[in-house]
């Protein structure tokens, strides 16, 4: 099986742990009462990786998009370096090469700025598991904890709020509904991408009982922030 292989299932599911990893558990929502996102906004986050394992791979993007209640955006988004060679195969897809990452950060110093970019608002993600399996205990290992009250996933909502759809990836589900603006397997234009896919989803699920039905019922485990 070739490296090209391997991490082109990243775009699609990206579910699967690899073996003798811990899946973490993002079915069970979070037992604590959670604040409606009309008031808390929310942070789109997406990485970029050498490939699909948090054991044997390195984080080469880490961005971030911050949606506040009223509309407005913030961006956090940084090169990292993963302090190993990037792979041909994966560099044609995403665009990023050795070169490009040479003397970036490595993802250590960089985590902490991110926390503190999303702290107290949810995290919003497109397949939860893979981008929190890799950035969760490196933030843990640095003596921090995230500081967001939440942990959405599009890939999993989507699948609840357009069911029987052929392709639950990013890069399709922006296709199927007419938001896509090419550049996709970047970061930050992936955080977009998420931002723009969650808010159809709160559309779709949200529930006469308001917002907070929604979150209660919609958000992931705390054990995808180590929590």
């Amino acid at each position: 099986m070739n490296n090209d292989f391997i991490y082109r299932r990243k775009l699609y599911d990206r579910a699967q742990p690899h073996p003798g990893e811990q899946r973490l558990d993002f079915e069970a929502a979070p037992a604590v009462p959670l604040r409606p996102l009309d008031e808390t906004g929310f942070t789109a986050l997406d990485i970029e990786t050498t490939g699909l394992s948090p054991a044997f791979c390195g984080i080469v993007e880490i961005a971030a998009l911050k949606v506040l209640p009223g509309g407005e955006s913030q961006t956090f988004q940084t090169l990292v370096d993963p302090h190993c060679v990037i792979p041909r195969a994966v560099t044609a897809i995403h665009g990023i090469s050795s070169d490009m990452v040479r003397g970036a950060p490595c993802a250590e110093e960089v985590v902490g700025g991110l926390v503190e970019f999303a702290a107290g608002t949810p995290l919003v993600l497109h397949n939860a598991p893979f981008d929190l399996g890799f950035l969760t205990p490196i933030v843990q290992r640095q003596g921090l904890a995230w500081r967001s009250p939440a942990v959405f996933d599009t890939l999993r909502l989507a699948k609840r709020a357009f069911p029987g759809l052929r392709s639950y990836s990013l890069e399709n589900l922006s296709r199927f509904f007419d938001f896509d603006a090419g550049n996709h397997h970047r970061a930050l234009a992936d955080c977009e991408y998420c931002a723009r896919l969650f808010q159809l989803i709160r559309v779709k699920l949200r529930t006469p009982d308001g917002e907070e039905s929604f979150c209660r019922k919609c958000a992931s485990s705390p054990k995808l922030l180590g929590m």
